[in-house]
């Protein structure tokens, strides 16, 4: 096995906390919000997909992450993890966020892809 590589494909991973009635989280490749005012998802370019920690779904998937999935025959089960991320094949271009909601305490993980080119 080599070291090196495993430990260089990572995806990075952060926890965000945010109250529930403050604005949407924004995508940090190109600051679009990522919700509208009733929270409801307004994905931009850059989200690779939306995960419900909670209810252990997936809430969105972009075109290229379905396709990864169904590459890798990755099944999911549990919590979305930056190791399951990189096992798709995904390194430093991809920022996962694990977004908590004080209030209604839901859990969602956000993950946006760098390598997006926007037109």
């Amino acid at each position: 096995m080599n070291l090196a590589s495993g430990f260089l494909n990572r995806v990075s991973y952060a926890s965000v906390y945010k109250a529930a009635s403050v604005s949407a989280l924004c995508c940090p490749a190109c600051g679009e919000p990522q919700e509208d005012e009733l929270q409801a998802l307004q994905p931009c370019a850059h989200l690779a997909c939306v995960y419900d920690q909670e209810a252990q779904e997936f809430i969105y998937k972009s075109e290229e992450f379905k396709q990864r999935i169904t590459l890798s025959g990755e099944v999911f089960s549990g919590e979305l993890s930056s190791k399951m991320l990189s096992r798709l094949g995904y390194a430093d271009e991809l920022l996962a966020l694990d977004l908590t909601r004080a209030g209604c305490w839901s859990r969602q993980l956000f993950a946006f892809n760098f390598n997006v080119n926007v037109d």
